[in-house]
């Protein structure tokens, strides 16, 4: 089944947001601890929470990060197995770096070109797609959706 846009944006948003927790734990850290201990502080904090949570979890959990936990999808191949680890940390190194690089644009490209099989730029690049786990009720299979999302079975 095809996971909602709001399903993936809200996975993104709570693996960002924690991201950026820690960024702001270790933001006051040279104040702190004065000389090198602040800033080393500052720096392991920062890249810690970076690969903790947006590529650690996928060592533990088959294409699912934190967020895509929660949310209850995951990252598949187009033919709807697993995706070998190397492929997934590639595809989310790729995403980062562009949203980064280019200050958000490349997610707000990315998610308007978002297509009917639930596949974006990095998922067309590394051969992906998102499954949602959850499977839909009749009432939630209508609530919430406009008629165009409708007419094309999202």
């Amino acid at each position: 089944m095809i996971p909602s846009f709001e399903k993936r944006v809200r996975a993104f948003a709570i693996d960002t947001s924690a991201v950026m927790l820690m960024l702001m734990i270790a933001y006051p850290m040279p104040q702190t601890f004065p000389g090198a201990l602040g800033n080393t502080l500052v720096y392991v904090i920062g890249l810690g929470g970076f690969l903790g949570f947006y590529l650690l979890p996928y060592l533990f959990s088959s294409g699912q990060s934190f967020g895509k936990r929660i949310q209850k999808i995951k990252i598949v191949d187009v033919s709807g197995k697993d995706v070998p680890l190397w492929r997934i940390l590639l595809r989310e190194v790729f995403k980062l770096a562009m949203s980064i690089f280019t200050f958000g644009i490349y997610m707000v490209i990315s998610f308007f070109i978002l297509s009917d099989q639930s596949r974006t730029i990095h998922d067309y690049i590394f051969k992906t797609k998102m499954i949602d786990l959850e499977k839909r009720t009749e009432r939630d299979q209508y609530f919430g959706t406009t008629e165009s999302l409708r007419k094309k079975g999202l």
